[in-house]
């Protein structure tokens, strides 16, 4: 096991926040295209659904999942 200082682990989580935001954006896009093609959204609403997230998003999460990282062994429930 190889002990990651503070940088580390915030880059880590970084990494990690934008995996799972890209991986939202594009299920989000593949279930907004099947709503469009069985008729039930219409084609001018998937713009919502190829809105990128923002930087301020980005670092919202990647926060969240630090905090789990350095909540010390508590867990709430």
């Amino acid at each position: 096991m190889t002990h990651k200082n503070p940088f580390e682990i915030r880059t880590e989580m970084l990494q990690l926040a934008k995996n799972y935001l890209d991986q939202q954006y594009h299920m989000n896009i593949q279930f907004a295209e099947r709503m469009v093609e069985q008729g039930v959204m219409a084609a001018e609403d998937i713009k919502k659904a190829y809105a990128i997230y923002s930087m301020d998003e980005l670092m919202e999460k990647a926060k969240e999942m630090y905090s789990f990282v350095s909540d010390k062994g508590t867990c709430s429930k």
